[in-house]
Formats: structure tokens, C-alpha cells, sequence
């Protein structure tokens, strides 16, 4: 799924469900599997079923995920779906 798409999918999803998408910063708590921490909530730790990732950021690429990296994400309120947008 194409960044683009997934932005689209997700802003739908928040408009049918009538709740926001929030934009908050996170960090890289564990890479196989991935796992990651919302600087909003330094105790939960949000599994990899629940996150998606431009292919950009996979293990083996030239800009892959390593723990302790600072990422942008977007949010779905309820926390069922979190899309890592990019490394900070």
C-alpha cells in the first residue's frame, strides 16, 4: 500500500468513525518484532499487528527502523491503527 493510500484509508476510517487522527511522536522500542512507544504514554508499548510502515523503513533497507529512533506516527483514536510516517 502506497504511503498516499494509506494516509486516504486512514482519514476515512477517522471521518466514518467520526473520531481524529492524531499526529504524535514516538520511539523505535524493538525491531523483530516491531514494537513502539508513544511519547504520550511512556507505558504502553503498541505491538507490530497494530502498526504499518512505508516498506522504506523495513530491516535491510538503506533507511530501516532501529531501536531508540524517533518516528512521527498517526494515530487513530480508539488505538487500533498506528502508521508510522517517517524517522525524526
Amino acid at each position: 500500500m502506497r504511503l498516499s493510500e494509506a494516509i486516504k484509508q486512514l482519514a476515512v476510517n477517522a471521518v466514518d468513525a467520526e473520531s481524529p487522527i492524531d499526529l504524535v511522536i514516538g520511539e523505535v522500542t524493538a525491531v523483530s518484532p516491531l514494537s513502539i512507544r508513544l511519547n504520550e504514554n511512556h507505558k504502553l508499548i503498541i505491538p507490530e499487528e497494530l502498526l504499518i510502515w512505508p516498506k522504506r523503513l523495513n530491516k535491510g533497507e538503506d533507511d530501516e527502523l532501529k531501536r531508540g529512533d524517533s518516528i512521527m506516527v498517526l494515530a487513530m483514536a480508539g488505538g487500533q491503527s498506528f502508521y508510522i510516517i517517517d524517522k525524526l
